[in-house]
């Protein structure tokens, strides 16, 4: 029977059972018997279990397993040596888990009504936009622009009655309708305000879900998504040399059932450096 996430943690931890070298974390305080070819462990040996494997539980853990060996082998050097906090380490791992878990919900929860709303209408910028920027390498834009300053200095000459200047501004106005700056700026504004719109929308409906035990930190939040002591934390972690130089969070992610959509399709490893696991 396949062991489940937590499980597979803490035996990447305690090193009992699973393929994780227990050396990461732990060291077996009891002497080899001499009389045997493999270690013994008798019943008045010691396991001492390290600082973040006590501290590690509910999504810090799940997510730690997700880790390949060297980010494994440096969160427990950052912590053992005093760098980071075991709580700080903890903390860290789970703001980066539930980024990682926002980032899968945001694409596969689907829209709201109102989001799918704000979506159709920045469709519909999108394509305003993409039609103005066509019509914008029209080369008459450019020569309607020509014309109109043609027109200022004939208006200011005097060489143009009244009645020829207000029909060629129409003529030429015409022939600038939908290029104008301001609309290009509205388009873009309306955009962007849509897309935080939808941002927090998502972010909301995230912070409703329960992760149950596995989440003890979800009050005090800045964005609905981590709380300020997890993003602190984490800003205090990568500020102690911590890098994660690979995709094990999106591993991570795929691999936690999400209230209301279940586990995802896990993605290959992708890193920017070879990497054992």
């Amino acid at each position: 029977m396949v062991q489940s996430v937590y499980s597979n943690a803490w035996a990447a931890l305690t090193g009992k059972t699973g393929t994780t070298n227990a050396s990461q974390l732990f060291s077996n305080k009891a002497a080899p018997s001499p009389s045997s070819a493999a270690p013994a462990t008798s019943a008045g040996d010691t396991v001492s279990v390290s600082k973040l494997g006590k501290a590690l539980t509910g999504m810090a853990a799940k997510a730690f397993e997700h880790l390949d060996a060297d980010s494994k082998k440096q969160l427990e050097s950052l912590v053992e040596s005093g760098r980071v906090s075991a709580d700080d380490a903890v903390k860290g791992l789970r703001s980066l888990a539930k980024n990682a878990l926002f980032n899968r919900f945001t694409t596969e929860s689907g829209h709201s009504a109102e989001e799918q709303q704000m979506a159709e209408r920045m469709k519909v910028l999108r394509e305003q936009n993409a039609a103005a920027a066509k019509a914008a390498e029209n080369p008459d834009h450019q020569a309607a622009l020509e014309d109109l300053d043609r027109l200022g200095e004939a208006r200011k000459s005097g060489s143009v009655s009244q009645e020829e200047v207000s029909a060629m501004h129409r003529s030429i106005s015409e022939r600038l309708k939908g290029f104008g700056k301001s609309d290009k700026l509205r388009f873009s504004e309306e955009e962007g305000s849509l897309m935080g719109a939808v941002f927090t929308s998502k972010a909301n409906r995230f912070a409703d879900l329960d992760f149950g035990e596995d989440d003890h930190e979800n009050s005090a939040t800045t964005n609905k998504i981590q709380s300020d002591d997890e993003m602190a934390a984490a800003e205090r972690l990568f500020s102690a040399g911590f890098k994660l130089e690979n995709n094990a969070m999106a591993r991570f992610a795929a691999d936690y059932d999400i209230p209301g959509l279940g586990k995802g399709t896990m993605p290959a490893w992708f890193s920017f450096k070879p990497i054992s696991r």
